[in-house]
């Protein structure tokens, strides 16, 4: 009997490290009360918890799963840092530095004006066109005739085609806005990502 209990003496001493040694575990449950227990219920897991030694200090910090609106926010933010990478790479290898950059911009400029030039010119050469008919349609009034229907549709034909062009025209240099403002920001994205490099 002595011997039995000794046998039990020792093996109560044997298990005092491995208790000194459990982990507790810190989590909240559904009534928002902190619950301090040697392990999680599995429907508390995704809220996070802490792991606590034995002495009650914290020794991990699980967090909590994302929820459904934080993990479209993190794929949200991940594509859009792939998007930048992407057109960061295209800048890179459309341009060596800010002054190629203005090389380029200045010539999208230049060609937007010059198609402006030669479509004013066009509208100019309509008026003109435009003069003649009306010149031919006033001497057949003036001759007591009636003004010849090829003659009228062609006005109509000419002042319609003015109204386009002024029209482009215009949306042209709306365009010539939209192009500044671009090349404005990849400017100051360029800068940003390699520096303001001017030749010296």
């Amino acid at each position: 009997m002595r011997k039995l209990l000794c046998w039990v003496g020792l093996g109560l001493l044997g298990s005092l490290p491995a208790l000194a040694q459990a982990e507790l575990y810190r989590y909240v449950d559904d009534r928002g009360t902190t619950v301090l227990d040697s392990r999680v219920p599995a429907e508390f897991v995704s809220r996070g918890y802490e792991v606590l030694d034995a002495q009650g200090r914290v020794k991990q910090v699980i967090p909590a799963a994302p929820t459904r609106e934080e993990r479209e926010a993190t794929r949200r933010a991940r594509a859009d840092q792939e998007r930048q990478r992407a057109s960061d790479a295209t800048l890179l290898r459309l341009y060596s530095s800010p002054t190629d950059l203005d090389r380029a911009h200045q010539r999208q400029i230049t060609q937007i004006e010059n198609l402006i030039t030669t479509t004013e010119g066009n509208i100019a050469a309509l008026r003109d066109q435009r003069d003649e008919l009306q010149a031919r349609a006033a001497a057949q009034e003036r001759a007591g005739r009636q003004v010849d229907p090829q003659l009228i549709s062609e006005l109509s034909g000419v002042d319609a085609e003015v109204l386009r062009l002024q029209r482009m025209i215009a949306s042209k240099r709306d365009e010539i806005i939209d192009v500044n403002q671009a090349f404005a920001r990849q400017r100051d994205r360029l800068v940003a990502l390699i520096g303001d490099l001017q030749p010296q």
